[in-house]
């Protein structure tokens, strides 16, 4: 989910004041990424675009076989959920009475958010999720839902003091643990700088376009919110990491997906453009 006004306001203020095989390169694996894709589905026949990308993102319970999307050499991501789980997950039932497993999400209604305080939920994630995304030919781990906890925080400071610095930590011992996974964080702006030590590159939904759920529509941001979100992501262009951003957008508007891409472009991150269920692979990013 993109990050919200409120809390990229958190992130302007900060700005001013084991995987089974390595990446391209033990430094700086992201070095040299120029395409992305991320595809939550599993048709068999998705291998042959998903092959092309120099990196793709799947679901750990769901997707299409690993070996062809690994054909050309692709950088492979799977998705872990940080600061929510789902309720289909197959790591929810143990957990779902739990006492930090909390109200569903308003946009997702069958995610259920979580608090990553409790050493319960930091035994979880790392005894039992992250192992069963990293198992088989991964190179690594897409991180999403870090801005949940971080608004968990923002919104009651006094019941949640800690969320953050909590989610900071699981993200530092995830590394310790594993420390030859691709970890690249969704959003959680404000963990980056904090975090770059065991960070390979950061991404960013929604720069330039947004979706209303409540019309199911595709909608351009205001000129002033999309200056904002850039002026955010500049302190993480100057720690040097790979923003890779994922825009959403009709594919049937083509001039629309061709001047998302440019600006991405020009704005220094890598683009991927998609529908909001991320259910089909687009391949507007890849060269031609």
């Amino acid at each position: 989910m993109a990050v919200g006004r409120r809390l990229l306001a958190t992130v302007l203020a900060i700005a001013s004041g084991g995987a089974a095989e390595a990446g391209p390169s033990a430094a700086r694996p992201l070095e040299g990424i120029r395409t992305w894709a991320v595809y939550y589905g599993a048709a068999p026949e998705a291998v042959r675009d998903l092959s092309r990308f120099d990196a793709v993102v799947l679901d750990p319970a769901r997707h299409p076989p690993l070996d062809g999307v690994k054909r050309y050499g692709a950088l492979l991501l799977m998705y872990v959920s940080l600061g929510e789980v789902n309720i289909h997950h197959p790591a929810y039932p143990p957990i779902a009475h739990e006492p930090w497993v909390l109200a569903a999400n308003p946009y997702w209604p069958e995610a259920r958010q979580l608090d990553p305080r409790a050493p319960a939920y930091e035994r979880w994630l790392l005894d039992q999720v992250v192992p069963a995304a990293l198992a088989g030919p991964v190179n690594g781990l897409f991180l999403d839902t870090a801005d949940t906890s971080i608004e968990l925080e923002r919104a009651e400071p006094a019941r949640f003091r800690g969320a953050a610095d909590a989610l900071g930590r699981v993200l530092e011992v995830l590394h310790r643990a594993h420390p030859r996974a691709i970890l690249v964080l969704n959003g959680g702006l404000p963990l980056v700088e904090r975090s770059r030590g065991v960070l390979s590159g950061v991404a960013v939904e929604s720069v330039f376009t947004d979706y209303d759920f409540k019309r199911g529509r595709y909608r351009e941001r205001p000129v002033a919110e999309v200056r904002e979100r850039l002026a955010a992501l500049r302190s993480i262009a100057g720690l040097g990491m790979p923003v890779l951003a994922l825009e959403y957008a009709p594919p049937g508007d083509a001039r629309w997906v061709k001047r998302l891409i440019r600006d991405s472009r020009a704005a220094g991150f890598v683009p991927y453009v998609s529908t909001i269920g991320l259910d089909q692979v687009f391949t507007s990013t890849l060269p031609r």
